[in-house]
């Protein structure tokens, strides 16, 4: 009997030293390669649940062969061992017949500005066009061109139609750049400054223009001190993609959430000589950064995607957007509201929630009765309608009119189809992913999917495999040991 206990611990011992060995070598990958899959049949130990919960739809019973997904995004983190060069995910899905055409995965690039590298997964816009439009195909791009029209130039093929591209209005991209100059033709800068600006708050990135004139920006900062991590302060210059000029003040010194407000600090962005043209600012700034004031003479001034007002007890702020989807959310209880955007209303009647609203093409007024909201849409924002300016492609998305563009470039693969399933994959660069506690954050975006409409849409994830690459644990040790000498 003894000898038989005996030899069962040595069983489970083994049985221990098997799975802790297994463990150990899928975390550390030795060949720098390794793959993980969740199915949603058991837990993963490397990848996260699908989160939040109120996004995917209920669970009954046991666990489930698949999980549904009812709003948009949806998160799940990777656990890794060790950094990664590249990440390839697969995605097996399939979804009801009235969800949002797009699907995108991404992975968290920058945490302070929240910004993620989005990769297509499924556009059923360009899928559709594909059937009645003509195509080109040619490494990893495809060209769409309306074909129905005698006025619309057919190109023979996508390097023709990069040489020479037609006019920007004609052209709608996806998941592709396109560097086109944009030059406005009754351009008249200006010789005043412009109307203040009110206090934003956290990071942010506006458009301007410059012809004939010196670039001029002074920001006013302030920290509020309302988290314990270092609040550094840098502002980037962009023309076209590259970063032409940087600015940068280190944190104020206060290494505590005390809430003490800093002394205003200031920083100048100046630049001469620039060719006419789009120029982008970016502040990269995490939400303790209060941007009290922005002084300019540029006539055009307006902010992409997003912009926070602060909350510095501003009343009756009256903004310009052209956005088709707006959306508007505060944590602070004392800024609910009802927001006017051009005819139609908002009611921010809740903390915390993100409410949205459909307001069509065009340019539209917004007025809010007092500050600290968060406001985003898919255009840009400004404080004047004489400010916006907005030099982006129009884009592939559920709120394009097919009928205003004659061409599509985009870089996009079709997704596989099997018994019934869809399998879409995406590629990542990880090299400048943000990574914390040993773990890489994904998203699945599906735009326009929202858990608390009344339409019955959904997409139903069977299976996340992620597919890893990076240098071998033998090169990282040669690596490691070359350093050091």
């Amino acid at each position: 009997m003894k000898n038989f206990t005996v030899k069962i611990r040595i069983f489970l011992w083994l049985i221990l030293a098997g799975v802790t060995g297994w463990l150990l070598y899928m975390a550390a990958a030795p060949s720098g390669k390794i793959s993980y899959v969740a199915d949603f049949t058991k837990s993963s130990y490397f990848i996260g649940k699908l989160t939040p919960e109120e996004r995917l739809m209920p669970i009954e019973g046991e666990m489930p062969l698949s999980r549904v997904i009812i709003g948009d995004p949806v998160y799940f983190s990777l656990r890794t061992a060790r950094r990664f060069d590249k990440a390839k995910l697969t995605l097996k899905y399939r979804q009801s017949e009235d969800a949002p055409p797009i699907i995108e995965a991404g992975v968290l690039a920058d945490k302070i500005i929240w910004r993620y590298d989005l990769q297509p997964i499924e556009n059923k816009i360009i899928g559709r066009l594909a059937y009645v439009w003509d195509v080109k195909n040619e490494n990893g791009l495809i060209l769409l061109q309306r074909n129905d029209s005698a006025s619309t130039t057919l190109y023979g093929s996508i390097e023709d139609f990069l040489n020479k591209p037609p006019q920007n209005s004609e052209i709608a991209l996806y998941n592709r750049d396109l560097n086109m100059e944009y030059l406005l033709r009754d351009y008249k800068k200006s010789a005043e400054n412009q109307p203040t600006v009110p206090a934003v708050r956290g990071a942010y990135q506006f458009y301007t223009y410059i012809k004939d004139e010196d670039l001029d920006f002074t920001f006013d900062f302030i920290d509020i001190n309302k988290n314990k991590d270092s609040d550094p302060i840098d502002l980037n210059l962009y023309y076209g993609n590259q970063i032409i000029d940087t600015r940068h003040l280190d944190d104020d010194g206060i290494a505590n959430d005390s809430g003490k407000e800093s002394a205003t600090r200031r920083l100048s962005l100046k630049a001469a000589n620039l060719p006419e043209g789009v120029y982008k600012v970016e502040l990269r700034a995490n939400d303790d950064v209060i941007t009290e004031e922005i002084t300019t003479k540029q006539s055009k001034l307006s902010f992409a995607a997003k912009i926070r007002l602060a909350g510095a007890g501003a009343k009756n702020i009256g903004l310009f957007t052209d956005s088709n989807e707006i959306s508007a959310q505060t944590v602070n209880p004392g800024s609910l509201q009802k927001i006017k955007i051009g005819d139609n209303e908002l009611d921010i009647n809740q903390t915390y929630k993100q409410f949205n609203i459909e307001t069509g093409q065009g340019v539209k007024e917004i007025k809010l009765e007092k500050d600290d909201v968060i406001l985003a849409g898919d255009g840009v924002f400004g404080f004047s309608e004489e400010a916006l300016i907005n030099p982006a492609f129009k884009k592939v998305d559920g709120k394009l009119d097919i009928n205003s563009v004659n061409y599509i470039l985009a870089k996009y693969e079709m997704p596989a189809e099997e018994n019934g399933w869809k399998i879409a994959q995406a590629e990542f660069d990880l090299s400048g992913a943000y990574r914390e506690q040993g773990r890489y954050n994904f998203l699945i975006s599906i735009p326009g999917l929202r858990a608390d409409d009344e339409i019955k849409d959904w997409v139903e994830v069977r299976e996340i495999k992620i597919e890893l690459e990076g240098t071998t644990l033998l090169k990282r040790i040669k690596n490691t040991f070359t350093n050091q000498n």
